[in-house]
């Protein structure tokens, strides 16, 4: 997909417009692009590939959520840096300055990482709970079924004795 300035200001616009927060609804995003659901989808589709973003729906989703290297991206021009020529030929960066620029990336990503592993964890806790009370639900329908044949056990005991009788 072959995109013009414009589009790659439209694709750093929505990237900004997560700030804080880690996800942004359908309509944050259609007023984004003014309501057009065909252009938004697509430009969404763009930002997914990108794995800048994931979704969570199908055309246009319901929830956009930001990946933990948006903001590192976005401090780095974004698209519209990413994608203009190079006025001068950088040196290639000593080892150190290598290891400095990483260590600043992960850093920033960081408080996403752990946002994303408390968020999983708090679904493995719900999800353990969830599987306690089915353990225990099947633990009261095995008794339950014991009883009832117990019960079912006594009935029949009761009308044999009675016919015999």
């Amino acid at each position: 997909m072959e995109l013009d300035r414009f589009e790659y200001e439209m694709l750093n616009a929505v990237l900004e417009a997560f700030g804080q927060n880690n996800s942004l609804t359908r309509e944050q995003i259609l007023d984004i692009f003014d309501h057009d659901e065909d252009y938004a989808a697509s430009m969404i589709g763009f930002l997914e590939s990108s794995g800048l973003v994931t979704v969570v729906g199908n055309k246009l989703p319901l929830i956009v959520k930001k990946e933990p290297g948006v903001v590192m991206f976005l401090e780095n021009g974004g698209f519209v840096k990413s994608n203009e020529e190079p006025v001068e030929k950088q040196e290639p960066a000593t080892e150190a300055e290598q290891l400095k620029e990483r260590d600043i990336k992960l850093q920033a990503e960081k408080p996403g990482y752990e946002q994303t592993i408390k968020e999983h964890d708090e679904r493995i806790r719900s999800l353990e709970l969830r599987v306690k009370h089915f353990e225990n639900l099947k633990y009261l329908l095995w008794a339950t079924g014991f009883a009832i044949s117990a019960l079912a056990a006594c009935i029949i005991k009761l009308l044999l004795y009675r016919h015999h009788h």
